[in-house]
């Protein structure tokens, strides 16, 4: 049985809601973000997105199970 795979994560193509999203998550963080980091964060958060992207295009069947014992 299958479970219906979750939406692909995206970030607002609106520059002005970017900036909203990074603020809400600034302060429920309890950080403050400086203007000179701004683009940066706006980076990193396309690339969290990206890798998101990837992991959530993997098919895993329901029944997966993680191995008990972990050998490289």
């Amino acid at each position: 049985m299958h479970t219906k795979k979750p939406a692909s994560p995206s970030l607002p193509a609106d520059e002005a809601a970017l900036d909203t999203l990074i603020d809400a998550g600034a302060a429920l963080s309890g950080l403050s973000v400086e203007s000179a980091y701004r683009a940066g964060v706006k980076i990193h958060l396309n690339a969290v997105t990206n890798a998101a992207k990837l992991v959530l295009a993997f098919e895993v069947e329901d029944d997966a199970e993680p191995d008990p014992v972990f050998r490289p």
